[in-house]
């Protein structure tokens, strides 16, 4: 298959990975596709990511900016798999933007609200803590939100690849290509903790049957640097 180059994004981010009930994620996702949890590593068992991004630059193809060249925004996405081609996507199936030119979005999914974003780093010697705040909220008053306060530690750099499809029209596919830096600042299956505290409030309905009171928070993954060209397949 030959790749297209569509867009690049730099970024950084905070994100969290949930196991929840695997019943209204796979109501999410288009048949024949499966719920498919992280199998191993950091995250092991999870099932939802919610990421919040905070795009400092997003270009086309051409390396000009975007309508929504800068944007805040907070992604929801499930790991899946297809059981015929065994091929293995994360699907979109929910973006909440600051943007209004990021509506519908790329993935059809994006809906528009207000973003607050507090971010404070305090550095003592070769040690800092992060207090990050991070809001979403929707025209009906609803809300996400993230109140995460931690020590930085030492980041490892990935490269990675991944494909990511729309829960609302799966022919629509974008393939990922990253360059990141990754702090994981807890992992439960790995018993690595540096949060001082955590608290994660969900009040807009779509999401009630996620955070329902039974689910797990895996992991947290600060990405001070990210950099992101995304591909779409081409002709053959």
């Amino acid at each position: 298959m030959i790749e297209n180059l569509l867009d690049l994004t730099i970024a950084t981010q905070a994100v969290l990975r949930f196991a929840v009930r695997t019943e209204p994620l796979q109501a999410r996702l288009p048949a024949p596709w499966q719920v498919s949890p992280d199998p191993a590593g950091v995250s092991k068992g999870a099932n939802l990511a919610v990421t919040f991004n905070d795009a400092l630059l997003n270009q086309d193809a051409a390396g000009i900016p975007t309508a929504d060249a800068v944007s805040r925004y907070i992604g929801f996405a499930v790991p899946a798999r297809h059981p015929e081609t065994e091929e293995e996507a994360g699907f979109n199936f929910r973006i909440l933007t600051a943007h209004p030119r990021a509506v519908p979005g790329k993935y059809k999914t994006s809906r528009l609200g207000t973003v607050l974003r507090e971010f404070y780093a305090k550095g003592n010697d070769m040690s800092a803590t992060v207090t990050d705040h991070f809001r979403f909220r929707d025209p009906g008053g609803g809300s996400v939100e993230l109140q995460l306060q931690y020590r930085r530690g030492l980041p490892v750099r990935v490269v990675s690849q991944g494909n990511v499809r729309s829960a609302t029209d799966p022919s629509i596919l974008r393939i990922y290509k990253i360059h990141e830096l990754l702090d994981i600042v807890r992992s439960v299956p790995q018993n690595i903790d540096r949060v001082m505290s955590y608290q994660f409030r969900n009040t807009i309905s779509e999401f009630s049957d996620l955070f329902d009171g039974t689910e797990r928070l895996v992991s947290v993954t600060i990405v001070p640097w990210y950099v992101r060209q995304v591909y779409g397949p081409g002709a053959t």
